[in-house]
Parts: C-alpha cells; sequence; structure tokens
C-alpha cells in the first residue's frame, strides 16, 4: 500500500508547478518536524541534507557553486549562530569539509 501511495504522489508531483512544490515542502517539513524531538530533527535534518544537497548541485558548475555557497553561507552562519563556535571552530569545520589542495 506504501509503495502504491507513493507512486501516486510522484506522479501527482508531476503536474504540480515549481511554487505549488516549495509550498507543499514547506508545509510537510513544518508537519513532520512539529512532531519529533529535538534529536529526531538533528537525525532528520542530517539525512535530508546529506542527500539533498549533492542532487541539487548535481549540474551546477564550480562557478555556480561557488556563487550558492556565497550566497547560501550567510543565510546558515546566522540560523546556526555561528558566533557560538570559535573561529579556530569554524576554519576546522571548513577544512574538514574542503577537499586536500591539489598537489
Amino acid at each position: 500500500m506504501r509503495s502504491l501511495f507513493k507512486n501516486v504522489a510522484n506522479e501527482l508531483i508531476k503536474t504540480l508547478t515549481v511554487e505549488d512544490l516549495k509550498e507543499i515542502m514547506d508545509d510537510t517539513v513544518d508537519t513532520v518536524l512539529s512532531h519529533m524531538t529535538p534529536e529526531e530533527r538533528m537525525a532528520f535534518s542530517r539525512e535530508i541534507v546529506g542527500n539533498a544537497v549533492g542532487r541539487m548541485l548535481t549540474s551546477l558548475n564550480d562557478e555556480q557553486r561557488t556563487a550558492l555557497l556565497r550566497d547560501l553561507l550567510p543565510i546558515i552562519l546566522h540560523e546556526f549562530r555561528a558566533d557560538q563556535l570559535s573561529p579556530e571552530e569554524l576554519v576546522a569545520a571548513l577544512r574538514q569539509s574542503s577537499p586536500p589542495p591539489p598537489a
């Protein structure tokens, strides 16, 4: 039954506009998160972001990815209260997420 519902939902999604999808996604996330504990929210967020980011960046070139990072980083740092991390912790996190420099 679950796969039938999923297939019907996927077919319906194909008929929606981007604006409709954004609205549905926002409402769905609000509904799902409202029923979760903080620990469940953290796990859910890690999984959703981890799975989605790569797919969102797939067709973007390096210049577009850099522009998007520049747009998103201030929002992320504001929402996560980056002032609670030391400059060293921020640099360490950036180094951890960056590929090694070319030899």
